[in-house]
């Protein structure tokens, strides 16, 4: 495990970064990332999807992120982190080292949340789906028909060569945390096919003041799942000031804790596999990404280049013609 004051992790990487940014290689390349696109994903109970897709120009070296707001909040919280991610890849590779991946970032409004609150029956009849009456059978459809959706679209995306979901992360604040473990452990009970790879894409999760049981679904089950505790890495990120947090990210550490030793030698600013990092502050969920700013994002962008990006992930096509 991995237990430091925030400004201590971000220290080397805001560095590297900041000398990267003036160098002349990054003037050269200029930093022009392709802009941000709404889509529409319709889950299988008929409910729309709102997104906002933030392309890469890596194509199949492409990182894809999906990013789930937290309960009463929408993908708009996400819109800084997504710019930063998208745009921390850009120019070519071989100037940069392989230093600075590129994500494909898709955030997402699950059902009831931001814009995606109708659900259309199968006789053209609509339902106005509202957050706050939401309860824990429509927190498992988030689960179940939500990510269904947002996965076929980055399957899609996989399949015409503009990212590679074999290196799937998911950031999730309180609700969004829950559902992206949750579907975690979804993808990792995917069986083998014969003809090819059909899950076990996650490789890293970056969950923001999680809840060990959020308005009923919970976490322990799908993080005693062989594929979630053993192959995922977790980036666990809440505000140390308030103590209402701390009881469930440390239960959520100790359960994890058994499944990624931390190695003998670990470079200095380098994050662990499972690194916790709890800042003296009270803020909690998508405000304490939105208020700490550029060190909360640069942790974040970190952790997923380390753990995720620079991982040799094969890329593979995906739908069967």
């Amino acid at each position: 495990m991995s237990r430091f004051p925030l400004v201590t992790f971000v220290a080397l990487t805001v560095a590297v970064l900041a000398a990267w940014r003036g160098s002349p290689q990054a003037l050269a390349q200029g930093s022009n990332p392709e802009k941000p696109i709404d889509v529409t994903m319709k889950t299988k109970d008929g409910v729309e999807l709102a997104g906002t897709y933030y392309p890469s120009s890596a194509g199949k070296d492409a990182t894809p992120v999906i990013c789930l707001p937290d309960w009463k909040d929408s993908r708009a919280v996400y819109d800084q982190l997504a710019r930063r991610m998208q745009s921390s890849g850009q120019g070519d590779d071989a100037d940069r080292g392989g230093d600075h991946p590129s994500f494909a970032v898709l955030t997402v409004d699950l059902r009831g949340h931001g814009d995606s609150t109708t659900q259309r029956g199968p006789g053209g009849a609509t339902r106005k789906l509202d957050a706050a009456k939401l309860d824990r059978k429509d927190l498992l459809a988030m689960v179940e028909y939500d990510m269904s959706a947002v996965r076929s679209f980055l399957v899609d995306e996989n399949d015409d060569g503009k990212l590679n979901i074999n290196k799937l992360a998911i950031v999730g604040a309180g609700l969004g945390a829950s559902v992206a473990v949750n579907w975690a452990a979804v993808d990792w009970s995917y069986p083998p096919l014969a003809v090819g790879k059909q899950g076990q894409d996650v490789k890293a999760l970056v969950l923001i003041s999680p809840e060990w049981s959020f308005k009923g679904l919970q976490l322990n089950k799908a993080l005693r799942h062989p594929g979630v505790r053993e192959q995922i890495a977790f980036l666990v990120m809440y505000g140390g000031g308030d103590r209402s947090n701390t009881g469930d990210a440390k239960r959520i550490e100790k359960q994890l804790e058994r499944y990624h030793p931390r190695p003998q030698s670990l470079p200095e600013g380098e994050p662990h596999s499972l690194t916790v990092l709890a800042p003296d502050t009270k803020l909690q969920g998508t405000k304490f990404l939105t208020q700490a700013g550029a060190p909360a994002e640069e942790a974040i962008i970190k952790f997923l280049s380390v753990h995720d990006a620079d991982q040799d992930y094969e890329w593979t096509r995906r739908r069967r013609n």
